[in-house]
């Protein structure tokens, strides 16, 4: 099943709420393309959410994203994502519902969750890493490339599992 990017955002938000944690929106940023990474490595590339993840300068971006939560600054994200839903005729709350997701999400939460934004900033920008093949300060809004994302994570998955 594929999700927009704001129900990833939610599942990390609810989490972090539950458990009495803060995220910012640049935490939030690298926290949503770090689990697209994993997942796209981990399911032999089903995407997470079909929308483009740009080359910014302070790492992978998903626009939608960075511009829904960016009145935030650096202060943490209070409330979550919502959807306007046109048939229903009003806004709803985009969560995750299938198992599979959940596990990967749970998986990169906790591994990531004690990270500070900075610290998940810089490990985006890893030579030769998918942000950095197209990172240009010239130019915002380059797309990663998702066989890079895969290829990366998949790289990681070698060297944590042989």
């Amino acid at each position: 099943m594929t999700y927009t990017p704001q129900h990833i955002a939610n599942y990390f938000l609810q989490r972090a709420r539950s458990e009495g944690e803060k995220i910012s929106p640049l935490k939030l940023l690298k926290l949503v393309y770090i689990a697209y990474g994993w997942n796209i490595a981990l399911t032999k590339g089903d995407k997470l959410f079909d929308e483009p993840i740009e080359a910014w300068e302070h790492g992978p971006v998903v626009p939608t994203l960075y511009h829904e939560f960016k009145h935030y600054g650096r202060n943490a994200i209070t409330e979550l994502s919502e959807e306007y839903d046109a048939e229903m005729a009003h806004f709803t709350i985009p969560e995750v519902d299938d198992e599979d997701t959940k596990l990967i999400l749970s998986k990169v939460w906790a591994a990531y969750k004690h990270f500070s934004p900075w610290t998940l900033r810089n490990k985006t920008h890893e030579e030769d890493g998918p942000w950095d093949r197209v990172y240009d300060r010239h130019m915002r809004s380059n797309p990663l490339n998702d066989d890079d994302i895969k290829e990366h994570y998949e790289r990681r998955l070698a060297t944590y599992f042989g």
